[in-house]
């Protein structure tokens, strides 16, 4: 891995952290303003417990963690999508659901990202491009619209972490179809066939 490589991979998932410990908080404190009790338990464990399973998994054996978050973005993105155009969860009632849903999703990516950057910058970019659709659909295309309110406080920051990984992917020369972004044991490079 190029200095440059590790370097993007470390911003970028430094960058997404912060948010993520920042944007956890806040969530989990206006969830214990409104609706407050248990519901405000059960509706913070519903995403900060996946999120750190995923995470955990993701920084352990990122590997077998691709398939997973691969398919656990696809589902988010396309239930984002779902929402915007059937509204099937009642924001003013439950709250920006989808969009913290997309949030949790990007963090865990973080974490892939520091092992596997290419695949968790291309992952990153579709949750954040399907949020931006969603809110389009939504709202409509008015630049205050698309990046205003909770949607674009998650959108922004996932495209952004999302690019600095594709980036730092690129400069490692690594590809989102192999296993990791680096060889690690048993794993062969292009030198070892050649000598």
């Amino acid at each position: 891995m190029t200095r440059t490589a590790k370097v993007l991979r470390y911003v970028a998932f430094t960058f997404m952290a912060l948010i993520g410990l920042g944007g956890g908080m806040f969530v989990a404190g206006e969830t214990f303003v409104d609706p407050g009790g248990w519901a405000a338990v059960a509706g913070t464990a519903a995403w900060a417990l996946p999120l750190v399973a995923l995470s955990v998994f993701a920084l352990r054996r990122p590997a077998a963690a691709g398939p997973v978050l691969v398919g656990a973005t696809a589902l988010v993105a396309l239930f984002t999508l779902a929402d915007s155009v059937f509204g099937i969860i009642p924001i003013n009632d439950w709250g920006p659901v989808v969009a913290v849903a997309v949030f949790a999703t990007g963090v865990a990516l973080a974490f892939l990202g520091l092992h596997r950057a290419e695949l968790a910058g291309l992952l990153m970019v579709v949750a954040g491009l399907a949020q931006l659709a969603a809110t389009v659909i939504g709202r409509g295309s008015e630049p205050g619209a698309m990046f205003g309110g909770s949607s674009g406080v998650v959108v922004l920051p996932i495209l952004l972490v999302g690019l600095l990984f594709l980036l730092a992917g690129a400069f490692g020369h690594e590809s989102h179809r192999s296993g990791s972004g680096h060889p690690g044991r048993g794993q062969s490079t292009p030198l070892s066939h050649a000598s």
